[in-house]
């Protein structure tokens, strides 16, 4: 039973196929046309299709010619984006003659620089042999801080 109901869906889809391809339920097969007499829902898709069929005829067709302003109008758009586009490139164009120039100027000034710090005189050493070196503590022993901390550890 279960086959033969699957059988039937089969039947009933190939057949809603057929109509909405075919042109009515003439250009149906005689084996179609058979089950569309005895199949209650076929027969009302077929009447459903032919009734939409019926009213999309009736509705005027329109075709799509475009108005007389589309063109011009869709001409202006594209000039306008154009001479956006044109602008941000012209001033861009700028920046490479700028980085020219902020190149030049920075190599002229590293060279000021360099001969000014070489014509600098040079540090002497201080009398002493040694180099100052500043520290952050003032490291100078004392014999009489060694003195007094040797008096408090023996208990005097």
């Amino acid at each position: 039973m279960f086959s033969l109901l699957k059988r039937d869906r089969a039947t009933c889809k190939s057949l809603r196929d057929s109509l909405e391809d075919a042109s009515g339920a003439d250009a149906l097969s005689p084996v179609q046309r058979k089950h569309l007499a005895q199949c209650p829902d076929c027969q009302s898709a077929a009447d459903e299709l032919s009734m939409s069929r019926i009213l999309l005829k009736k509705i005027p067709s329109v075709t799509a010619t475009p108005a007389p302003w589309f063109a011009p109008r869709v001409m202006a758009a594209i000039a306008a984006r154009e001479s956006e586009l044109r602008q941000s490139l012209e001033a861009w164009a700028a920046v490479p003659r700028l980085a020219a120039r902020l190149t030049w100027i920075s190599a002229l000034a590293l060279l000021l620089a360099s001969t000014w710090l070489y014509g600098l005189p040079k540090s002497t050493p201080k009398p002493g042999g040694q180099a100052s070196v500043d520290t952050l503590f003032d490291i100078q022993p004392s014999a009489a801080q060694d003195d007094l901390l040797l008096a408090q550890e023996r208990g005097q």
